[in-house]
């Protein structure tokens, strides 16, 4: 099992909430938002930078900080938000309280799955909020520039406004507050190597770097710094062994990359089993946790996890709505697939098309492509081939559609178990 080091709780990998109505129509209300604006820069830019030097990642702080990240990684938002609004009582819930109550409404209209245009207003709302927080912070940062817990609050601040801003296709402010985040978290480290918080951003920044298509990447290396694979995995690692803040959203961060890209799944098993202990209420660490059971071929212990999912889906449990219904049916599907139960996965994977729905739609997905794999292995070529069109004609382009598209060139054979170790 994977030992880690956590303060009163932890900090999820998607933090928590935010927002202020900057709406305004027409023109008068654009320029009148413009001269609001100005007048609040003004204010944070000519106002002494009072108490600078007393900013601190206190132990209050601390406490209150992963006491709301806990409640929302439990999807327990409502609860999230009053911990976070509580900040706003104590030293530096100026620049701590905006982010955290950002990422909340952030999180919350990406789990419930709202509409784009919805979706659309949280994180402009989020954009307008930060602007005289990344203000105000920076103005403190150079009042007391060796102040390494106000980097790392700060890294914090740039680096998520700098991914909401490449969601919305502010490209040139993205690339400016990533890069700017990154140059904080380094100098972080460059102060103290044991301020291992800083690792977790970093390494996720590593990974995903890393992963740009080579085509991109002369590009990429024109605005932002290299990344490295291995060196961001080996810094996630260390976060989730060593981390204070960091310690869980790097477990989350390590349990997706191993799952997913990395395919090593022996690592990221006692990842999900610490995850899915510490936060039972959130479905999707149950999920995980039963794939992954399966994938090291520990069936009994998938099943045990998708039995688990079944009642609470039967009991109507929060955050276990009969949507997930689906999901459950394909979990099923590849446990049986795993176990080289294939008619009883067949017959999982037709009952998780029958009840699709829009809201799941890649569970959909992966239903057909796991029925093309099943029939490669079974010899069945031209059925085959049709199971990987149908995931095809579903709207999406995520990894079941991937595998299909491969599988479509090259019939699935099978390949090796990765064995829990």
């Amino acid at each position: 099992m994977v030992q880690i080091k956590v303060q009163q709780g932890s900090i999820l990998e998607a933090a928590c909430e935010a927002i202020v109505n900057a709406a305004n129509s027409g023109q008068k209300g654009h320029t009148m938002r413009r001269v609001i604006t100005g007048l609040v820069l003004v204010l944070f830019l000519v106002r002494p930078a009072e108490g600078g030097g007393a900013f601190q990642l206190t132990a209050d702080v601390t406490r209150q900080i992963v006491r709301g990240i806990d409640h929302m990684a439990n999807l327990n938002y409502a609860e999230a938000r009053e911990v976070f609004r509580q900040l706003k009582d104590l030293p530096g819930g100026d620049l701590l309280s905006p982010l955290l109550e950002g990422l909340v409404d952030m999180d919350q209209a990406v789990q419930e799955e709202r509409g784009e245009e919805e979706i659309t207003e949280v994180l402009d709302r989020f954009l307008a909020r930060m602007e005289p927080v990344v203000v105000r912070g920076e103005a403190l940062l150079q009042a007391t520039p060796d102040n390494a817990d106000l980097m790392l609050a700060l890294g914090m601040i740039r680096g998520v406004k700098g991914a909401v801003d490449r969601t919305r296709k502010n490209y040139l402010e993205a690339y400016r507050g990533i890069r700017a985040s990154h140059q904080l978290f380094t100098r972080v480290l460059e102060m103290d190597p044991q301020r291992v918080d800083a690792l977790w951003p970093l390494g996720l920044y590593d990974y995903a770097v890393s992963r740009v298509p080579a085509l991109l990447k002369p590009f990429v290396s024109l605005v932002l710094p290299t990344g490295d694979r291995e060196r961001g995995l080996n810094r996630l690692r260390r976060a989730a062994r060593e981390g204070t803040f960091a310690a869980v959203p790097a477990v989350v961060a390590l349990t997706r990359i191993l799952s997913g890209w990395e395919e090593q799944y022996a690592e990221a098993l006692p990842y999900a089993e610490l995850l899915s202990a510490r936060y039972p209420g959130n479905p999707e660490f149950l999920f995980l946790l039963a794939f992954l059971y399966s994938e090291a071929h520990q069936t009994t212990q998938a099943l045990s996890v998708a039995e688990a999912i079944r009642i609470a889906l039967e009991q109507r449990h929060p955050h276990f709505p009969s949507e997930l219904t689906p999901r459950y049916l394909q979990l099923r599907g590849k446990i049986a697939m795993d176990a080289g139960a294939h008619e009883e996965a067949l017959a999982f994977f037709r009952q998780a098309i029958e009840q699709r729905n829009a809201k799941f739609a890649w569970i959909t997905a992966w239903a057909h492509t796991r029925t093309g794999m099943i029939y490669d292995l079974q010899g069945q070529r031209d059925r085959a081939v049709q199971s990987y069109h149908r995931a095809l004609e579903i709207e999406g382009r995520g990894l079941a559609q991937e595998t299909a598209e491969r599988h479509l060139s090259e019939p699935y054979r099978g390949r090796p178990r990765h064995p829990r170790g």
